[in-house]
């Protein structure tokens, strides 16, 4: 089988979870991808209502019918993933990557500078803004 037909098994890590973000992550969950968003403790968001990065402050968050969950640690994330949600993990430096291992990593904090993203952080390393 080729590796382009098993999306349901590549794992994804989005950082940031702010609208444009979200918006990423969301087509990628809906295309079957398992995707993570890492954040930080007090995100900032300027369209909130389509930002899955509210589920900081609500524990939750829905995006047209993807629902996005709070989960402490990378350990629920699989947990997460199981029940067909999208995991959203305070995480600044994207830590939980040595744990979770993805398979591609977009980096969605549309900050003036890198934050820390490298080209080793993932064999697929996206970079927005």
């Amino acid at each position: 089988m080729s590796p382009l037909l098993q999306i349901s098994s590549l794992r994804v890590l989005v950082r940031g979870g702010g609208d444009l973000a979200s918006g990423v992550a969301w087509r990628l969950h809906q295309s079957g991808f398992k995707v993570v968003i890492t954040e930080i403790p007090e995100p900032l968001a300027v369209r909130r209502k389509v930002a899955f990065c509210e589920a900081v402050y609500d524990g939750q968050a829905a995006v047209e019918g993807v629902k996005a969950i709070l989960v402490h640690g990378p350990e629920a994330v699989v947990q997460a993933w199981d029940q067909g949600l999208l995991p959203v993990l305070v995480d600044p430096g994207a830590v939980a990557r040595h744990s979770i291992k993805p398979e591609v990593m977009v980096d969605a904090i549309l900050a003036k500078e890198n934050l820390g993203t490298s080209r080793t952080d993932a064999p697929l390393v996206v970079a927005l803004g």
